[in-house]
């Protein structure tokens, strides 16, 4: 039997499979071979998205296909019309079903067809697996974690424990996320809600200033149900009660209150006196209310007034 090989016969000796295994793992050390094979075809590994997958809108893709997920934020694409040019980059990923894709020129692009990712492991891969950190504490230099202060706390694990660690993590995530107001997007939630202390609701756009819609900040009751109800805003209802009727303020509100009002004729009204109408319930007639001489008894309602500051109370009476 042939001890060794022929130098300038390449490896001609060994015609199969068996033999080749056999050769590296005698160079390599035992089962190298299998280590090997783990990236057999490494290059011409691809994930991709079909169009069946996914939907569309505003530039924005939404993953359907079953089992299907959206690409990570910074992955690499190709498109369907260069599907070996991974020149594209997902940004806005939720890691669950949303992302948006951009061109090498960094606009933002309405994607079609086939979306592929390369799936080629690389050595910068494999390096973040085991990542060495500079240590934590002066006094400690053995570069594992045995308990001390400034061990490194990535290499602690094996891989399987690191990945299990990850994906508890992530599903722990989403679980907190159904359960946890969010200030970078929409937050629905169909469970009661506690607050462990003062709630403040900021309208940092002043649309409080005309009139509200479902956009204005503030706190809204929504029918469960009939969801598909406009819900009703709750306690900062910014609605103005007052209305101009003929150059007069008019309201229908049992109980309006105006924070500051000044009146003050202009115009072709300047130096009339002011006058106060009540109209009726049917609102077909309205009574002056005038300055009179009546007896405070007779009086049935009070208008709250500041004049120069100071609180005062006018007392009204039907002329």
């Amino acid at each position: 039997m042939a001890q060794g090989f022929v130098r300038n016969l390449n490896f001609q000796e060994s015609d199969t499979g068996a033999l080749d295994r056999g050769i590296l793992d005698n160079l390599g050390g035992l089962d190298i071979t299998n280590d090997l094979l783990l990236f057999d075809g490494n290059t011409k590994f691809i994930s991709k998205l079909v169009g069946a997958d996914y939907t569309v809108a505003a530039n924005v893709v939404t993953v359907t296909g079953e089992g299907k997920v959206a690409f990570s934020d910074g992955t690499k694409l190709s498109v369907a019309a260069a599907p070996t040019d991974f020149n594209h980059t997902v940004f806005n990923s939720n890691g669950v079903d949303k992302f948006q894709v951009k061109n090498s020129s960094n606009v933002t692009i309405t994607p079609s067809g086939v979306l592929r990712r390369n799936d080629t492991v690389t050595g910068i891969n494999l390096g973040n697996l085991s990542v060495k950190r500079l240590p934590s504490s002066y006094t400690s230099s053995s570069g594992s974690f045995d308990g001390d202060s400034g061990g490194d706390v990535f290499n602690s694990f094996g891989i399987n424990s690191q990945v299990a660690y990850i994906e508890g993590q992530i599903g722990l995530f989403y679980y907190k996320r159904s359960r946890i107001p969010r200030n970078y997007e929409l937050s629905t939630f169909s469970q009661a809600i506690t607050f462990n202390g003062g709630l403040t609701i900021k309208d940092s756009s002043a649309t409080g200033s005309s009139t509200p819609d479902n956009t204005t900040p503030g706190l809204f009751i929504v029918d469960a149900n009939a969801p598909s109800t406009a819900p009703v805003r709750a306690f900062s209802d910014s609605s103005n009660p007052w209305s101009e009727v003929t150059n007069a303020l008019h309201t229908d509100e049992d109980n309006a209150v105006a924070n500051v009002l000044n009146i003050e004729p202009s115009g072709t009204y300047a130096g009339n006196v002011p006058n106060i109408e009540c109209v009726n319930t049917a609102g077909s007639s309205a009574t002056l209310l005038v300055t009179t001489n009546t007896a405070v008894s007779a009086a049935t309602k009070k208008l709250a007034v500041q004049v120069n500051g100071e609180p005062f109370f006018l007392l009204l009476a039907p002329a």
